[in-house]
């Protein structure tokens, strides 16, 4: 038999395969990496072809590993333990004050008064002058991912996922309000409807609802009979169907003001405002440790 030799292909979909034990299934890994179901089953197959091993049982019984793949499972980890120690010998070699460093954050963060990222990245400038500093948006499920695979140095999340190699350090809170346009049609019902805390279950309430699920949020959509009226992955798109009369939503109240829109209207309840905490997110082992504490620093972390 002809020794097995690792390619690019074998270290892609090795990462693939981990993911899907992490989490416990293809659908699961899909979602949390961002990838199609079909491009992982793609993937987990390829790599058991290649290798000539089942490694895992899916299908309606469930997800498990054969012992086989148990077998390949801890040799993986093994593997990208070792990649991971040369990579941070490497980095440690080569390393300077000048360098880059990534910084990622969802949509409005930045602009967030409260958040203090601005000063915090003047801060990093002042200590390293020479350092490329990147700043990039993301959907928020897809921060702790990034982090985890070394994409960004930090993430800034207020949906934290609590992975294993991850350290989440409070960051600040954003305040959110719920607002409705001022000429849609359910105003009136709606303000009735949330007037209470009893009330709410009376009447539906048409909502627009946002993939950035928090358990803040989670917990106050429970409270009321909330009609999903329509969906927004960022606050622009949320910002157009309210203002488009569909429905009210829970928006920044930093975001609504940087609008400058006198289209909308607060719908106060018993429950709001609500505060949304959020988190730096970076790996327990980083590289770009002083980077990182410089960062923290201006936070108190």
């Amino acid at each position: 038999m002809a020794a097995f030799a690792l390619s690019n292909y074998d270290l892609r979909h090795l990462r693939i395969f981990l993911a899907v034990v992490e989490h416990g299934g293809v659908s699961a890994a899909a979602y949390r990496l961002g990838a199609s179901l079909s491009t992982v089953s793609r993937d987990l197959s390829a790599l058991e072809k290649r290798i000539g091993i089942q490694l895992c049982r899916r299908g309606r019984s469930g997800f498990s590993l054969t012992p086989q793949g148990e077998d390949v499972h801890r040799a993986a980890i093994r593997l990208f333990s070792e990649l991971q120690s040369f990579e941070q010998t490497i980095q440690s070699t080569r390393q300077t004050l000048g360098g880059g460093f990534n910084l990622g954050v969802i949509d409005n963060v930045v602009t967030n008064p409260d958040a203090g990222v601005v000063a915090a990245l003047a801060q990093m400038h002042r200590v390293f002058p020479d350092m490329l500093i990147n700043v990039s948006v993301h959907t928020d499920p897809m921060i702790d991912v990034q982090v985890r695979e070394r994409r960004i140095d930090v993430g800034v999340t207020g949906q934290p996922e609590w992975l294993a190699p991850l350290e989440y350090k409070p960051a600040f809170f954003e305040q959110h309000r719920l607002y409705m346009s001022r000429q849609s049609p359910y105003l009136k019902a709606t303000r009735a409807a949330l007037a209470s805390s009893q009330s709410g279950k009376e009447a539906s309430v048409p909502y627009i609802s946002r993939d950035y699920r928090t358990d803040v949020f989670q917990e106050f959509e429970r409270r009321y009979d909330l009609q999903v009226a329509g969906r927004g992955s960022n606050l622009e798109s949320i910002l157009a169907a309210v203002l488009a009369g569909v429905g009210c939503a829970l928006l920044p109240v930093h975001f609504v003001k940087s609008a400058e829109t006198d289209g909308l209207v607060e719908i106060p309840t018993p429950h709001t405002p609500l505060r949304v905490q959020f988190y730096f997110v970076y790996r327990r082992d980083a590289t770009n440790r002083r980077a990182i504490v410089a960062l923290l620093d201006r936070f108190g972390g």
